[in-house]
C-alpha cells in the first residue's frame, strides 16, 4: 500500500483542525524550546533545517528565530495552506508531501543539517517509516530529533481517553470539539490545577497519575487544555511508544555511536535523537 494512502485520513483530520479550529500561535516559544532540547536556537543558525509534519507552521515560526540558512516544512495535509499564510514574507518553504515517502522527499529536498519531527510519528500507521525519514533526510554528520507519546506514564490516557478517541475521530470536527473535547477539558483543567496546588505535598508525584505532565500544563490557560483534549480525540490512530522501541530505533548503524539520547519529557513522552555518521 502507498504510504501516503495509509496516513491521508490522519493528515486530513489534523488539517481540518488547523484550518477551522486551532490558533496558529497555540505553541509558545518556551514550549518549542523544551520540545527541541537538547538542541538550542543558537545551534540552528546558518544551518539547513527540515520539519517533518509541520501542520500549521506553529513550530516553524519559532525555528525561524534561530536564523537557519534554509528552512523547509512538509506536511501531507492541507494545513500547509495555513502554514504558508503564517510564514508569508519569510524565507521558509512549505510543501505538501508525505513524510514517509523517502524517495520523493530526497528527490525534492535533498538532505539537511538538522531534521526534526515533533508529535507526529505516533500518529502514523508505521511510525518506524517516519523515523527512517529522520535518518535518510539528515546529511552525514547532521543531527535529527523527535518527540513521541510514551507508553510509560500514559496509562490514564490509554485507558480513559483512547476508547473515546476511537469513536470521536469519526465525528464532524465541531461535534468532537464542543460536544466531547470541551466537557472533557473541564475535569482535565481542574485536575491539573489540583496537581499544581499539591506541588509540595509529600508523595503527590507517586500517588497522582501523570503528575509531572499536569504540573507542566497547569501553567497554561483552559483554552490550551481544550486544545490538547481535542488533539487527543481527533486522530484516527495513536500509538504510545515504549522506550525499548525508541532504543531499538536508535541502535541503527547509520547513527554515530555515543551520539544518541532518549529523554523522558514530563513523565509521558520520549525525546530522542542523535547524529548521522559522517562519511
Amino acid at each position: 500500500m502507498n504510504p501516503a494512502s495509509q496516513d491521508q485520513e490522519t493528515a486530513d483530520k489534523f488539517a481540518s483542525s488547523w484550518l477551522n479550529v486551532y490558533a496558529a500561535g497555540v505553541y509558545s516559544e518556551e514550549q518549542f524550546l523544551e520540545w527541541i532540547a537538547p538542541w538550542t536556537l543558537g545551534e540552528i543558525a546558518d544551518q539547513s533545517v527540515l520539519e517533518l509534519g509541520c501542520g500549521s507552521g506553529a513550530l516553524l515560526v519559532h525555528t525561524l528565530k534561530g536564523k537557519p540558512a534554509r528552512l523547509v516544512g512538509v506536511d501531507l495535509g492541507d494545513s500547509v495552506r495555513r502554514a504558508r499564510e503564517l510564514l508569508a514574507g519569510t524565507a521558509a518553504v512549505i510543501e505538501k508531501a508525505d513524510l514517509t515517502d523517502h524517495t520523493d522527499l530526497l528527490r525534492r529536498f535533498g538532505t539537511f543539517d538538522r531534521v526534526y519531527c515533533i508529535g507526529v510519528l505516533h500518529h502514523l500507521k508505521e511510525p518506524r517509516r517516519g523515523f527512517e525519514s529522520l535518518l535518510l533526510l539528515t546529511r552525514p554528520g547532521g543531527r535529527f530529533h523527535g518527540w513521541v507519546y510514551a507508553r510509560e506514564g500514559n496509562a490514564l490516557v490509554r485507558f480513559t481517553v483512547e476508547p473515546l478517541r476511537r469513536l470521536a475521530h469519526r465525528l464532524p470536527w465541531w461535534v468532537n470539539k464542543y460536544a466531547l473535547a470541551l466537557p472533557l477539558a473541564v475535569p482535565f483543567f481542574l485536575y491539573s490545577q489540583l496537581c499544581r496546588a499539591l506541588t509540595r505535598a509529600p508523595g503527590a508525584e507517586q500517588l497522582l497519575p501523570m503528575f509531572r505532565y499536569m504540573l507542566w500544563i497547569s501553567r497554561r490557560e483552559f483554552r490550551f487544555h481544550h486544545h490538547v483534549a481535542f488533539d487527543q480525540l481527533v486522530s484516527p490512530q495513536t500509538a504510545f511508544i515504549p522506550r525499548a522501541t525508541v532504543e531499538q530505533w536508535l541502535a541503527d548503524p547509520r547513527i554515530e555511536p555515543g551520539s544518541s539520547y532518549v529523554i523522558l519529557r514530563n513523565g509521558n513522552g520520549w525525546k530522542f535523537g542523535g547524529r548521522i555518521r559522517a562519511l
